[in-house]
C-alpha cells in the first residue's frame, strides 16, 4: 500500500484528452532507477513506480458542480499534474478541480505541464494557466512549478522527468542523473546512423546476458528502448534532419522486440511495438520507400487487432487501429492504388464512428470521425471515376462533424482551423458542381470564421495568412456571380495582407507571387467595370516583377507557369480593348510561344487545354496578328475539351462556349449558356462575349 501514497490525478480539458492519455501512460509506465527506489521522498519511501495515476475521465460539461467521485479521487491524490493550455485556462472545471486542491492544502503539490499557450502572454486567449493555478487560496501571486512538453522547450522526455521529480519530492538533477545512468547503460546511441546500430545491437547482447531477471530486464529495456526512440530521438532528429538514423535504430529495436517471448509479453510492450513499426513506416514514408512503410502499417495494424481483441471498447485501441488504417490507405493512395485505399478509409471511418458511439460528447473522436469523411472525399476527388456528389455529401458531413466538435470544445482554435480549411474545400466542390449560390455560403462562412481567429490573434503570420486566402477565395465565387465590386474589395484586402506577410518574410515567394496574382484580378475587374486605362496600367506594372519570380525559378512552377500564361493573355484581350493593338500582340505571342516552348518539352497538351482554347479564340476574337500568328497559332495543337463528364465547372463551361464560337457550332454555344446563366453564372467577361454573339436569350 505503500505505492498509494504517491497517487496523481490528471487535470485536463477534454480539448486535451489525447495529453491526458499520453500522461498518464507515461508517468504509469516510468521506472523509478533502482539505486532510488527505497530512499526518502516526499511522501516516505520512493517506490519503483508512480501508480495509480488517476486521470479524470467524467463529462461535467452540464454539471452544475465537481462530482463526489472527483471529489474522493482529489481527496485521495498526494500530488495533482494539470495540463495547461488555453482550453484548460478557458475550462471551469479544470479551474474547479485546481482550487479544491487548493482547499486540501496541498497547494505547494500542483504539478503544471504546459502543452500550449504562454503563461505571460498579453493576449488573455492564449493563457495557459487556471486562474485558480496562479492565486494561493489567500488571493496571492503563486508561480506553479511547470514542465513545458513543447518541442521547443523542455520535449516530452524531459517534461515527464521534472513531474515525475516533482511527485516524488526529489530533485531534478538527482533524478536525471540516475536516469541518464540507465539510458547509458542501456542504450548508447550516437550521432551517426551505423554506429547506432552497431553500438545498439551491442548493448541488446550485453543486457541479455548479464541481466539477473532475464525476462524482466528484457521486456523493460525493450520498453524503455522504444519509449525513449519513439518520442526523445525522434525529436532530436527530426530537429537536424536525420531520421535515416532512426530508421537504422527501429529495424534494430523491432528485431529485437520479435524475440520476446509471447508468454513474457505485456499488453505495454505490444503497445511498444505498435509504435515501433508506425515510426518506421512514417519514416519510411517521408523517403519515398512506399512498400517499407506498407509492410510497418500492416504491422503496426495486426499487433493493435490482438491489443483490440483482448479488450474491444477500450477507445484508446480504438483509436490506434483507426490510425493503422488510415496509414495503410494513405499509402495506397500515394501509390495511386485509389481503388485498394477505399477498404481502409472505410474501416477508419468505422472505427471513429465507435469511438462517438462510446463516447458521444468526446470532441477528439468527433474530429477523428470528421477528417475519416474528409478523407473519403479526397479519395473520391482523385479517383477516375469521378462522383462530385458523393464527394460533396462526405465532405459535408465532414464539416457537420467539425462544427459539432467547436460546439463542445468552443476555445479550441485547431478545430477552427480544421473548420475553414473543411469550408473551404466544401466550396470548392460546390463550383466543381456549378453550385454556385452554396459556394458562395460556404466561402463567406470560411471568411468569419478566418476573421474571427484574426480577431484573436492578430499577429499571428499562419491566421492572416488564411485571412488573405479567405478573402480571395469569397472574391472568386463572387465574381462569378457578377458581384465584381464586392469581388475587388475582397482582392484589395487579401493582397495587402499578403504584402504585408511578404515584407515580414522576404523569402516567402508563395507570399508574393500570389500577391501579384490578385492585383491581376484586381485589373481584370477594372476592366470589365469599364475602366481599361487603369487596368492596363496595372497589368504593365505586374510584367517585370512576376517575370523575375519565373525566372528566378529556373524552369519553373508548374502552376506558376500556367498563371503566367493566363496574365498574359489576360494582359493581351486588355490591351486590345483599349486599342493597344501592338501591346496586345505581343503579350499574346509570348504567351502562345511559351505553350509551344512547353509543349515542345514533353509537356501534355491536354493540360493546357484552356489555355490553348482562350488563346485561339483570342486570336479570332480580335482577328490578331496575321502572319507571325497563324505561324504560331500552328506551332501548338488544336485540342478538344472534353464535354462528356459528368460533371463540369462553371468557369470550365464558359472555355466551352469559347471553343464552340471557335468551330462555329452557335447552337451548342447557346447551350452551354443557356445552362450557365440558369446557374447564376453573370461572371462579367462572359456576359461581354454572350452579348456580343447574342448568345443571351432574355438573360438581360
Amino acid at each position: 500500500m505503500e505505492e498509494l501514497r504517491y497517487k496523481a490525478f490528471i487535470s485536463y480539458s477534454h480539448q486535451d484528452q489525447k495529453w491526458g492519455r499520453w500522461l498518464q501512460r507515461s508517468l504509469e509506465s516510468y521506472r523509478v532507477p533502482r539505486r532510488l527506489v527505497g530512499t526518502e521522498g516526499r511522501c516516505g519511501a520512493i517506490p519503483a513506480r508512480i501508480a495509480p495515476v488517476f486521470r479524470d475521465r467524467e463529462d461535467l460539461s452540464s454539471a452544475a458542480d465537481l462530482t463526489s467521485s472527483v471529489k474522493e479521487e482529489l481527496a485521495a491524490s498526494e500530488t495533482l499534474v494539470v495540463i495547461c493550455s488555453p482550453a484548460a485556462a478557458a475550462s471551469r472545471w479544470v479551474n474547479e478541480e485546481v482550487a479544491y486542491f487548493r482547499e486540501l492544502g496541498r497547494g505547494d503539490r500542483i504539478l503544471a505541464l504546459i502543452v500550449d499557450g504562454d503563461p505571460k502572454s498579453e493576449v488573455p486567449s492564449q493563457r495557459c494557466f487556471p486562474p485558480a493555478m496562479i492565486r494561493n487560496v489567500d488571493g496571492q501571486p503563486f508561480e506553479p512549478l511547470a514542465a513545458d512538453a513543447r518541442k521547443w522547450a523542455d520535449g516530452k522526455a524531459l517534461a515527464r522527468l521534472k513531474l515525475v521529480a516533482g511527485i516524488l519530492g526529489i530533485r531534478l538533477d538527482d533524478l536525471r542523473q540516475r536516469d541518464m545512468q540507465r539510458k547509458h547503460r542501456r542504450w548508447m546511441i550516437s550521432a551517426s546512423g551505423a554506429m547506432a546500430v552497431a553500438l545498439l545491437t551491442t548493448v541488446l547482447a550485453v543486457v541479455a546476458i548479464t541481466a539477473r531477471n532475464q525476462a524482466e530486464n528484457r521486456r523493460q529495456h525493450a520498453e524503455n528502448l522504444v519509449d525513449y526512440m519513439v518520442d526523445d530521438l525522434k525529436q532530436k532528429l527530426d530537429e537536424v534532419g536525420r531520421l535515416d538514423i532512426l530508421e537504422g535504430v527501429g529495424d534494430e529495436v523491432s528485431k529485437y522486440l520479435e524475440t520476446l517471448d509471447p508468454r513474457e509479453e505485456t499488453e505495454e510492450s505490444l503497445l511498444q511495438k505498435v509504435k515501433v513499426w508506425r515510426q518506421l513506416g512514417e519514416v519510411s514514408m517521408g523517403q519515398g520507400k512506399l512498400d517499407d512503410a506498407m509492410t510497418a502499417f500492416n504491422e503496426s495494424r495486426d499487433l493493435t487487432r490482438e491489443l483490440l481483441r483482448r479488450n474491444p471498447e477500450d477507445t484508446e485501441r480504438i483509436y490506434e487501429i483507426a490510425q493503422a488504417e488510415f496509414w495503410v490507405g494513405y499509402v495506397y493512395i500515394e501509390r495511386g492504388a485509389f481503388e485498394e485505399a477505399r477498404a481502409p478509409l472505410d474501416r477508419y471511418l468505422e472505427y471513429a464512428d465507435h469511438l462517438v458511439a462510446l463516447e458521444p460528447n468526446d470532441p477528439e473522436w468527433i474530429m477523428e470521425k470528421s477528417y475519416a469523411h474528409g478523407n473519403i472525399a479526397a479519395l473520391i476527388t482523385r479517383r477516375e471515376s469521378d462522383d462530385v456528389d458523393l464527394a460533396l455529401k462526405e465532405i459535408i458531413a465532414s464539416v457537420e462533424l467539425n462544427r459539432r466538435a467547436i460546439e463542445l470544445a468552443p476555445e479550441n482554435s485547431d478545430y477552427f482551423n480544421e473548420y475553414g480549411h473543411a469550408l473551404a474545400w466544401q466550396a470548392d466542390t460546390q463550383l466543381l458542381l456549378c453550385d454556385l449560390g452554396g459556394a458562395l455560403q460556404s466561402r463567406q462562412e470560411n471568411l468569419r470564421i478566418a476573421r474571427e481567429a484574426l480577431e484573436r490573434v492578430p499577429a499571428d503570420g499562419y491566421v492572416r495568412e488564411r485571412y488573405a486566402y479567405s478573402l480571395s477565395g469569397l472574391a472568386n465565387v463572387a465574381n462569378q456571380i457578377g458581384l465584381t465590386e464586392y469581388a475587388a474589395d475582397h482582392l484589395k484586402e487579401s493582397a495587402e495582407v499578403l504584402g504585408q506577410l511578404y515584407l515580414i518574410d522576404r523569402s516567402n515567394v508563395e507570399y508574393h507571387w500570389d500577391q501579384l496574382k490578385r492585383e491581376e484580378y484586381i485589373a481584370k475587374y477594372l476592366a470589365e467595370s469599364g475602366e481599361l486605362d487603369e487596368a492596363l496600367r496595372r497589368l504593365a506594372s505586374l510584367y517585370d516583377r512576376m517575370r523575375a519570380v519565373l525566372e528566378a525559378e529556373g524552369a519553373g512552377h508548374y502552376l506558376r507557369r500556367k498563371e503566367w500564361v493566363g496574365y498574359l493573355l489576360l494582359y493581351a484581350e486588355v490591351a486590345w480593348r483599349a486599342g493597344e493593338t501592338q501591346r496586345a500582340e505581343q503579350m499574346w505571342l509570348e504567351a502562345v510561344e511559351r505553350i509551344a516552348s512547353w509543349i515542345q518539352q514533353g509537356v501534355d497538351p491536354q493540360s493546357w487545354s484552356i489555355e490553348i482554347v482562350v488563346a485561339r479564340f483570342l486570336h479570332w476574337h480580335y482577328d490578331g496578328p496575321h502572319e507571325n500568328g497563324r505561324t504560331t497559332v500552328a506551332a501548338i495543337p488544336d485540342v478538344t475539351l472534353d464535354e462528356d463528364r459528368a460533371y463540369i465547372s462553371c468557369s470550365e463551361r464558359g472555355a466551352l462556349v469559347l471553343q464552340a464560337l471557335l468551330r462555329g457550332d452557335g447552337a451548342k454555344a447557346r447551350r452551354h449558356t443557356d445552362y450557365l446563366l440558369s446557374r447564376g453564372y453573370y461572371e462579367p467577361g462572359f456576359v461581354r462575349i454572350c452579348r456580343h454573339y447574342d448568345l443571351c436569350h432574355g438573360y438581360g
